[in-house]
């Protein structure tokens, strides 16, 4: 995309950021009042990831895809770092509007086997993290296990073939466990005590990362 659409999309993201995201963040699970300095904060990240998302993609259809993952992501995160929970009322609206939008630019690239790979890399993040939360849940929470549904199909949606799927989401898992052990620590260094800490966050900048870098990791099979 032009520079004049990229940063045109992130004033539009800084806006989305500032009222539909706060809002969203302010009343789901449960009511919130944010600092003016968390609802500053949200607003930028949100305007920077729909900036990258339009300088990464070419295609309307795919960036608006992604601005949806993007926005969802960060929804997500601060809940989370709040709550330790991540709500189904941002995940499962947020899923259906990638698939959809995604399967629009699907059709309109000619490239219906996307779709066959986003699901794959759905099935692929669920299930590993489905086991992680079976062999010990109190680390994995189920809330990780469905924000998988939607990170695995936006990774996958990206890849072009089935083991390039898997690879990217295996990518972006290996990072997120890498940032989540750093971000543990560094989260009970802060809070001062052991237990459980947000592990969502850490998986969300994963993925972000590798979406925005994913044609370095395709696997020509």
């Amino acid at each position: 995309m032009s520079a004049a659409a990229v940063a045109i999309v992130a004033v539009l993201g800084a806006v989305f950021g500032r009222t539909v995201v706060v809002r969203a963040v302010s009343t789901i699970p449960e009511r919130w009042d944010p600092p003016a300095a968390a609802q500053g904060a949200i607003a930028v990240a949100n305007a920077l990831l729909w900036a990258f998302v339009t300088n990464e993609f070419t295609k309307w259809w795919v960036v608006i895809a992604y601005l949806v993952v993007m926005s969802a992501l960060v929804a997500v995160s601060v809940v989370d770092l709040r709550l330790y929970r991540i709500p189904d009322r941002i995940v499962f609206p947020s899923l259906l509007a990638t698939v959809v939008l995604l399967v629009v630019a699907s059709i309109s690239l000619h490239a219906g086997d996307r779709v066959r790979f986003g699901l794959a890399g759905l099935a692929i993040y669920f299930g590993i993290l489905f086991l992680f939360h079976l062999v010990y849940p109190k680390g994995m929470g189920f809330g990780d296990v469905k924000l998988a549904l939607l990170m695995g199909f936006a990774l996958g949606w990206l890849a072009d073939s089935y083991f390039s799927a898997m690879y990217l989401v295996l990518v972006a898992l290996f990072i997120g466990c890498i940032l989540g052990i750093v971000f543990g620590l560094a989260w009970r260094v802060v809070q001062r005590r052991g237990g459980a800490f947000p592990f969502g966050p850490a998986l969300a900048v994963a993925v972000v990362y590798v979406i925005l870098t994913f044609d370095r990791y395709l696997v020509v099979t």
